[in-house]
């Protein structure tokens, strides 16, 4: 039984990475982390796109296929999802350009395209950021860039 406990908590800790927060496609997309019941909030406001498992099994992504990023990340709220566990590629009016993909919920076929692609998934914007938080971060970029110019 000790085997057991051992391989639970390996698992556990093996979803505490930073890769978590870079999907692996570039299209519009949002995703949860795969607890709780997070697969089935996905596999609700996803339609007509398909769950797809990412990170080794640790997340949950789908393509804002046939609604906005905007309209995808209301769902997910409205539906159980916290603020902060969820996010989003792409800006919130953004829609997928894609098919969803063929395969659902297999680690294996996303795992080599996570490594592929993820250093083109720096720019990911959490849904939950207010305008007057964007507007400080702009007050600061700006601050910092006229301290280098000055």
């Amino acid at each position: 039984m000790s085997s057991t406990t051992t391989t639970a908590a390996a698992t556990a800790t093996s979803c505490n990475g930073g890769s978590f927060w870079q999907l692996p496609i570039q299209d519009a997309a949002c995703a949860l982390p795969k607890t709780g019941n997070y697969s089935d909030i996905m596999d609700k406001c996803c339609t007509p796109a398909k769950v797809t498992e990412y990170d080794n099994g640790c997340g949950l992504y789908c393509l804002a296929q046939g609604q906005s990023i905007k309209d995808l990340t209301v769902c997910l709220r409205d539906n159980g999802g916290k603020d902060g566990q969820f996010f989003c590629n792409k800006d919130q009016n953004a829609t997928a350009t894609a098919s969803a993909p063929s395969s659902t919920k297999t680690g294996s076929s996303t795992g080599s395209s996570a490594s592929s692609t993820s250093s083109s998934a720096a720019a990911v914007l959490q849904p939950a950021i207010s305008k007057t938080g964007l507007g400080l971060l702009a007050m600061v970029f700006c601050s910092a860039l006229m301290g280098v110019v000055a």
